[in-house]
């Protein structure tokens, strides 16, 4: 799946998202009609975070 998917992407770099993207289709496949809603219920949930941490950096400058 994911080398049809996402044919090309740096391994090391994007990897986590892109298996937790799997991750989280595969844990939530019996409700496919539910998963919209309940992605924005957890996005509409969630705190702020800083630039760094969503990039994965330490020193992220802008």
């Amino acid at each position: 799946a994911l080398s049809g998917t996402h044919h090309a992407f740096k391994f090391a770099k994007y990897a986590r998202r892109y298996l937790a993207e799997v991750q989280y289709r595969f844990n939530r496949r019996a409700d496919m009609a539910a998963m919209v809603p309940r992605l924005a219920v957890a996005l509409a949930q969630t705190r702020p975070c800083p630039k760094w941490m969503v990039l994965g950096k330490a020193d992220v400058r802008t």
